[in-house]
């Protein structure tokens, strides 16, 4: 009896948490202005015979061009070549040169061509622009202004992945993926700026030398096989509690 209720109640715990992560996507995308007729013929064409990776192909390729970016800005803030004596980043023109967008580019050891590299780097708040016209690092984290939604995809595609692989590995007995978290159901949300900011800077900490370390690891030249990507995602949160 007690193996059918726990049966019964895990059946029920995996249809529930499919409803709310359903919700949670859904409401997310609302909230980023995206139409509900899409949403549903989203949906729509994920479960018909229609192939739906022409559709993401411009999606993949920024998103790639995004991440490169966050590696180009933390070649700008480490090669001597592109720093002053004071060591900060050097302003990088947009045509050719020895300091430029195309050399910075090229020293990160990046695809992203320079077009989409400048056009990205006006957008970005991390980069200002001189009356020059030269680019200016005001932030050595790339981030680009509504691009909440592209974000997004690229956490919940890698994380599920993450789920699959180690869901895979536990039934193999092998290794699994790192993938924790540390959580306080009932806490006082006026009172942990100071905990925040130690996980900010413990953890920006963490992640400049993780970078660094798997940067060492960029194959230069691809190959045909066992190529594939590697990365680390670290991110807190706080949430109101419900009524329940």
């Amino acid at each position: 009896m007690k193996k059918t209720l726990r049966s019964d109640a895990y059946k029920l715990a995996h249809k529930q948490g499919a409803n709310a992560l359903l919700a949670a996507t859904f409401a997310f995308l609302r909230r980023n202005n995206i139409p509900k007729a899409q949403i549903i013929d989203s949906v729509h064409k994920i479960y018909s015979r229609q192939k739906s990776s022409a559709n993401i192909q411009q999606y993949r390729k920024l998103a790639r061009s995004y991440e490169e970016l966050g590696t180009v800005m933390a070649s700008w803030y480490s090669e001597p070549k592109f720093m002053d004596k004071d060591g900060h980043p050097l302003p990088l023109k947009t045509g050719r040169g020895p300091v430029s967008v195309s050399s910075l580019i090229r020293a990160s050891q990046v695809k992203v061509s320079v077009p989409t590299a400048v056009e990205l780097m006006r957008r970005s708040p991390s980069i200002s622009v001189n009356a020059r016209g030269d680019l200016i690092a005001m932030s050595r984290v790339f981030v680009l202004p509504e691009f909440e939604i592209p974000r997004a995809a690229l956490v919940i595609e890698r994380y599920l992945d993450t789920l699959r692989k180690n869901s895979s590995m536990h039934k193999r007995q092998t290794t699994p993926l790192l993938e924790r978290s540390c959580h306080v159901p009932e806490i006082d949300l006026t009172k942990v700026a100071p905990v925040l900011r130690d996980i900010k800077g413990r953890g920006t900490a963490f992640m400049d030398s993780v970078d660094g370390e798997i940067e060492g690891h960029r194959l230069r030249r691809n190959r045909q096989k066992g190529v594939g990507e590697m990365g680390v995602l670290v991110f807190a949160w706080t949430r109101p509690q419900r009524a329940r």
